[in-house]
């Protein structure tokens, strides 16, 4: 599966997703943010600590990563984690159900 486009609505706070398939997925900021892969974020994870994320929370840049995903950057500086495509795709099967 791949990425036809991607949009980023700073004003709004969220990230339009469409895949080759046609399928659209909307993510807010505050919740790609809470899901970050990196390695700070995952130790903080498996501890058990939750980050408390403002709802003005934003991407400020969108960097891509080759063909494997993108690199958010967010408002409160964090751009350590890099989100594969695949991983997006999971995480948009698990938002849908939220």
């Amino acid at each position: 599966m791949r990425v036809e486009t991607i949009s980023n609505q700073i004003r709004t706070g969220a990230l339009d997703i469409v895949w080759s398939d046609g399928k659209r997925q909307r993510f807010t900021h505050a919740f790609l943010r809470g899901r970050c892969q990196c390695t700070e974020c995952k130790s903080l994870q498996l501890r058990g600590k939750a980050e408390v994320l403002p709802v003005q929370l934003r991407i400020t840049e969108i960097h891509p990563v080759g063909v494997y995903g993108v690199q958010l950057v967010f408002s409160d500086g964090h751009d350590r984690g890099v989100y594969p495509w695949t991983y997006l795709r999971e995480l948009t099967q698990r938002h849908d159900q939220e």
